[in-house]
């Protein structure tokens, strides 16, 4: 009995040592785009990106969630970049109206696709674009 109970307990923390933890990140560990003529160089494919202000409530109250699925992103290979609200304002010709934070920027290869706006819109969008 002792060793089918050792056995098991072998399987169950060998089990977890496999898991791979999602890194602990916020939102400063991302690349930020610090100049709206930066769309110009966006690469190939989907890019997903993230206007926010730390000073927002709403923005902060998503980050934990946020960062998860971002770093679920770029590991598939999708990239993510963050706007900072504060720091890009005035850098350059805004090329849409941005006005509300948390907000989704995607671009497929270089060109703007939608914009999603709100806590909850972003985090469903994140969280099906994950699956």
């Amino acid at each position: 009995m002792l060793k089918k109970i050792l056995l098991v307990l072998i399987v169950v923390l060998s089990l977890m040592a496999c898991q791979k933890p999602l890194a602990d990140k916020d939102y400063s560990d991302f690349e930020h785009m610090d100049h709206w003529d930066e769309l110009n160089d966006l690469p190939n494919g989907e890019v997903v990106l993230f206007y926010y202000s730390p000073y927002c409530v709403i923005s902060r109250s998503i980050e934990d969630e946020a960062t998860e699925y971002f770093v679920i992103l770029e590991n598939s290979g999708i990239p993510v970049i963050l706007i900072h609200e504060g720091l890009i304002f005035e850098q350059g010709t805004q090329p849409l109206e941005v006005i509300e934070t948390p907000s989704l920027l995607i671009y497929e290869d270089g060109e703007f696709m939608e914009i999603i706006s709100g806590a909850k819109p972003v985090t469903e969008y994140l969280k099906a674009k994950v699956k």
